[in-house]
């Protein structure tokens, strides 16, 4: 574990913060996040756009698109991370700007709606919507021709991403998603596994937070293993994208993540598993600040970049 990852536990052990569990989601969505707290300023980006899409119900769903110069090389679907519960695309700018900087690839990263008021499906359905757009009509609002489709998020985030992408690519579309990029991803409903109970407290997430982010998410624990809530029990992930799926080593989700990783494998799709070890759950959020977590980042970005220069 870096020194700086070593510190942080401490610092937020010393700070004895109400756990989510703990608390109503107004309260969990009140103080700073993590990428508040440690990313460090959004790098300058050629263009920023705030608009919406349509989604379900007729919900104008909110995206920001961020378009690199010169043209883009292709397009990444971002999902932030937060429990279905917390998080914005305000919030994550710093890093999706980042992204779209070093990739070299415009980034649409969307607000999806947040349970409890907007529970499962819901944001399933703004997933789903915003990965359509993309592959449909993200070409023109580019400038720039759709060479390359990628799906990507952390956390609840990952979970949008890959079933999003998954169905999309069932649908048989003219244009399917080339990758998925997960990080440390909800793929089960499950917390009894190893990790769950190795990292249960003291690792940023704990075991009883993810228990609370469940609840609001999809509040019947009888329909959780549904496999557009839990990715992990899909009968058949064939029609996914290639993957690649980072976990962090000292996080409740690390062995769900894997496999999850495991099953895609299985299933004949392309998939490369990553443990970042010494590593804790929200790590995208430490990249210039933990040695590790940058290393992390570049492995995600090196298989950007790998689908990039097969498809130019």
């Amino acid at each position: 574990m870096d020194a700086e990852i070593t510190a942080l536990l401490q610092k937020v052990k010393d700070a004895k913060r109400t756990p989510f569990w703990q608390s109503t989601p107004q309260q969990a969505r009140s103080g700073p996040t993590l990428m508040d707290l440690l990313f460090g300023p959004a790098p300058e980006v050629a263009r920023v756009e705030d608009f919406s899409i349509p989604s379900s119900n007729g919900h104008a769903l909110p995206v920001r698109l961020y378009v690199p110069s010169p043209a883009p090389k292709g397009l990444i679907v971002y999902f932030h991370g937060g429990g279905w519960v917390i998080g914005t695309v305000a919030s994550y700018h710093p890093f999706t700007a980042a992204l779209a900087q070093r990739t070299g690839c415009a980034v649409l990263s969307v607000d999806y709606r947040l349970a409890p008021e907007h529970p499962f499906p819901l944001p399933l359905d703004d997933a789903r919507a915003a990965i359509t757009w993309a592959a449909t009509q993200a070409a023109a609002r580019m400038g720039a021709p759709l060479r390359t489709l990628i799906a990507m998020g952390d956390s609840a985030g990952g979970n949008l991403a890959s079933v999003a992408s998954r169905l999309h690519n069932e649908s048989k579309p003219a244009r399917r998603v080339d990758l998925q990029v997960l990080a440390y991803p909800v793929a089960d409903c499950d917390f009894d596994t190893k990790s769950f109970h190795e990292f249960a407290e003291g690792y940023l997430l704990t075991r009883r937070d993810m228990m609370w982010f469940w609840d609001q998410y999809q509040p019947d624990a009888a329909k959780r293993r549904d496999p557009l809530a839990s990715p992990l029990h899909t009968p058949d992930l064939s029609a996914s994208p290639a993957a690649l799926v980072v976990t962090a080593g000292m996080d409740p989700l690390r062995d769900e993540g894997e496999a999850y990783g495991e099953r895609l494998r299985q299933a004949g799709v392309p998939t490369d598993v990553v443990r970042a070890d010494g590593l804790v759950h929200g790590f995208l959020a430490m990249v210039n600040y933990a040695p590790s977590a940058g290393r992390a980042l570049e492995r995600m970005l090196a298989a950007i970049g790998t689908t990039v220069a097969r498809a130019t």
